[in-house]
């Protein structure tokens, strides 16, 4: 009777249990949650002359704790995450003001990837595989 209220009340939460063939023990699946995938985006950030910018917070919407990375001296970054679906929105935020060259307004963009940027597989569960994109090379402009 316990047992069958367990089930229950796992059920009640999302829960369900499958048989496992090979070695006949049950597994607990989630039925909670949305596929997702893993991500890499590499780039550079520069003003409009060209000019690396250092200093800059990328940042993106993916699963919390939001993924950030910080561009380096010569204005690259390299931004991995899990993203849910093939786009990415992922936004160039000036935190130091014009301490790095310049007090550069915000920008948002959004990253789609294709099946020909697929590095792996995923599990066939949630885990819709990983992506990677290089060459994601943003342009700022300084505030007014």
């Amino acid at each position: 009777m316990k047992e069958k209220l367990l089930l229950a009340a796992a059920a009640l939460l999302g829960f369900a249990t499958a048989c496992n063939n090979e070695e006949n023990q049950p597994k607990v699946v989630s039925m909670y949650g949305v596929p997702y995938n893993n991500y890499k985006i590499k780039g550079k950030v520069t003003d409009k002359a060209g000019r690396p910018i250092k200093g800059i917070e990328v940042r993106s919407n993916a699963y919390l704790p939001t993924p950030e990375a910080t561009t380096a001296a010569d204005g690259t970054y390299d931004l991995s995450g899990k993203g849910v679906g093939n786009t990415a929105r992922v936004t160039f935020t000036d935190t130091d003001g014009p301490a790095n060259g310049g007090d550069f307004a915000a920008k948002t963009v959004d990253i789609e990837f294709t099946e020909a940027e697929r590095t792996a597989k995923g599990d066939g569960d949630w885990d819709q595989g990983a992506f990677a994109k290089s060459g994601v090379d943003i342009a700022l402009e300084e505030k007014e």
